[in-house]
């Protein structure tokens, strides 16, 4: 089994007319952001405006990075012989000379800034298309009367393919996650189907008549009876997988509410990765304590799913002999995120 692109069949890792999370919003500012995307260094900074730029970040006369150089005013200066760039990446000045070398200009990224998230656009400038984002209010950002908590950025010694796939079975929440999920032993026997639309795919399961754990207990203080709990994992792109659901009162049928973990995937290289989680939720929106709650959390099961994908990647990286890959019914929808993410590969390289 061949590991250079593994778990894909595909030439190149990953697709590049396509939307991926640069940064959170409040990370950019009017200084200089760097940023490995797609394995490409990347700049971002915001103008005097408050305008989001990024721009290619190799400067193209001796290839310093402009990460070492600094602004002057909205022009972007490098830091080894001074030349300056403006936001739009034309070249303004060549300090040594009169005038700027032919192309001289730097890549300039389009972006867009939404649900306090800097999306960039890494392939062909005129194929960026803003409806080509996730619907990002259905699932609860950029809108007030849901919460919302951002959760440190990490950034994980992995390909972006073993998150995804990662995501995509939760049944590994019965072993990973065993001491730091509550009520997560029951996941793995929950039935598992497959909901596919043009937009996404669902690994879909329904945990009925769960017991009350802490968690719940905590979310819904007046809930004394089980639940009904929704444990999806939403495919929206290969830049983001919704996992969570709806949770509802088993006895009556009431709906309690929706929590959303929203796991945000942005490659650095070809084997490295950008993890953004983003938690959404409709209820307990006065109540702060609740987010504290999820921040916590997230601090402790993250390092699992880091720790599983990292050694699996060693382990790819090591040059062993690898067995021949088995699957079980359960992957049947990462198997079909597998597909659906080499025909776009594909689709581009033709």
């Amino acid at each position: 089994m061949t590991t250079n692109a593994y778990p894909l069949t595909t030439q190149e890792p990953y697709p590049r007319n396509q939307w991926w999370v640069a940064a959170y919003s409040d990370e950019v500012g009017h200084d200089l952001l760097a940023r490995d995307i797609l394995g490409e260094p990347v700049i971002l900074y915001r103008t005097r405006a408050g305008e989001v730029v990024a721009v290619a970040g190799i400067c193209p006369h001796r290839a310093f990075p402009l990460a070492k150089g600094r602004l002057v005013g909205d022009a972007l200066q490098c830091g080894y012989h001074g030349f300056e760039y403006g936001p739009d990446g034309s070249c303004l000045r060549a300090p040594s000379q009169s005038g700027v070398p032919t192309k001289s200009a730097l890549r300039r990224y389009p972006v867009e800034e939404m649900g306090g998230l800097i999306w960039i656009w890494t392939g062909a400038a005129d194929k960026a298309d803003p409806a080509l984002l996730p619907d990002l209010g259905a699932i609860g950002l950029g809108r007030g009367d849901w919460a919302v908590e951002q959760h440190p950025l990490a950034t994980v010694e992995a390909r972006y393919t073993l998150l995804i796939e990662n995501l995509l079975d939760l049944s590994h929440v019965t072993f990973i996650h065993d001491k730091t999920i509550p009520g997560g032993e029951k996941v793995v026997a929950i039935p598992v189907s497959v909901i596919e639309t043009p937009e996404s795919i669902t690994v879909q399961r329904r945990g009925e008549n769960m017991p009350l754990n802490p968690l719940l207990a905590v979310q819904f203080p007046d809930q004394k009876g089980p639940v009904h709990q929704h444990f999806d994992a939403e495919y929206l792109g290969p830049c983001l997988i919704r996992t969570g659901g709806a949770m509802i009162d088993a006895q009556s049928g009431a709906p309690l509410g929706i929590q959303n973990y929203l796991h945000i995937i942005t490659p650095a290289s070809p084997t490295r990765l950008h993890y953004f989680v983003n938690t959404t939720r409709d209820f307990g929106i006065d109540r702060p304590q609740l987010g504290d709650m999820q921040r916590g959390m997230g601090s402790s099961i993250q390092p699992e799913d880091i720790d599983a994908i990292e050694s699996i990647e060693r382990v790819l990286q090591s040059g062993a002999t690898l067995p021949m890959e088995i699957s079980a019914k359960v992957d049947n929808g990462a198997l079909k995120v597998r597909r659906r993410l080499e025909a776009q590969i594909r689709a581009e390289a033709a």
